[in-house]
């Protein structure tokens, strides 16, 4: 049940759902939570949904609590939209990663386990939630390492997309995904 706060010049509500850590293999019952708290202008949460995809990678994203509303950017983002700030996974009040999940752990099951934290799986999660909200489409703002993560959303969930905007971290856009993250080891 979604939990909503009122401060001043803004409506906060926090959203967290479960979410499969493995969404290619769902059935093997391994799950984490994904958070999101959705900002609004009290005049309007009646208009669509911008999700800001934060840098990074390993970043939460910001938490505006009232005037003055930041980041820079959100006073204008609030104008047109409802914002929804996502910690992606393994970040912020999202289910964490650190040495506590990776304990016990061999390197090989550790590397396997952080397969599951790349854009690909952010940009299923996105849609988990989208889903879970009953949003046809939403618009989406990539920032940096968030901005890898609107293009792969453009390749695996367009449908879900009203518009996608990126504001640096523009991957190399003639390389498929799994090669840009073999490249970067």
């Amino acid at each position: 049940m979604p939990t909503t706060v009122r401060t001043p010049g803004l409506l906060l509500t926090d959203h967290t759902i479960s979410v499969p850590l493995d969404h290619d293999h769902p059935e093997d019952g391994r799950t984490i939570e994904v958070f999101a708290r959705e900002v609004a202008d009290p005049e309007g949460t009646d208009k669509p949904l911008l999700v800001f995809l934060q840098g990074g990678p390993g970043f939460e994203a910001p938490r505006p609590a009232g005037n003055p509303r930041g980041p820079g950017w959100l006073e204008r983002a609030l104008k047109d939209f409802r914002v929804l700030m996502l910690d992606q996974r393994g970040t912020g009040r999202s289910t964490p990663v650190g040495p506590a999940t990776l304990e016990g752990l061999e390197p090989p099951a550790q590397a396997e386990y952080l397969t599951h934290f790349r854009a690909d799986s952010i940009v299923r999660d996105a849609e988990a939630l989208r889903d879970a909200l009953g949003v046809k489409r939403w618009s989406v703002l990539g920032q940096s390492f968030g901005g890898f993560c609107v293009v792969a959303y453009l390749s695996i969930a367009p449908e879900g997309l009203r518009e996608a905007l990126i504001t640096g971290g523009v991957p190399p856009l003639r390389t498929p995904v799994d090669e840009v993250y073999r490249d970067t080891y």
